[in-house]
């Protein structure tokens, strides 16, 4: 079962990327944006959890999957830091 879920995650990362190719040359349609963020976090979800697998390259996919979802995440972060910083104390 593990091989199948981690073809799909890479099937669907693929499909992430073409996406993203195809926004890139063709102008940003709203589709293909959601389509891209819809490809990127089913790859994340389908990608098997933290277990250490015995292939380098296995671990090289695992990285390039759950980057895109993982920058997302870190960019939140940083903006909700951002918003939390500027209101302050009050007096």
């Amino acid at each position: 079962m593990e091989p199948l879920r981690i073809l799909l995650a890479v099937l669907a990362f693929l499909a992430g990327v073409a996406a993203l190719v195809h926004g890139i040359a063709v102008g940003p349609l709203w589709a293909g944006l959601l389509g891209m963020a819809l490809c990127f976090l089913l790859a994340y979800w389908l990608w098997p959890r933290r277990r250490k697998l015995d292939y380098g390259w296995l671990d090289v996919l695992e990285v390039l999957v759950e980057l895109p979802v993982n920058v997302a995440l870190w960019l939140l972060r940083l903006l909700g830091r951002l918003f939390r910083d500027i209101d302050g104390p009050d007096l």
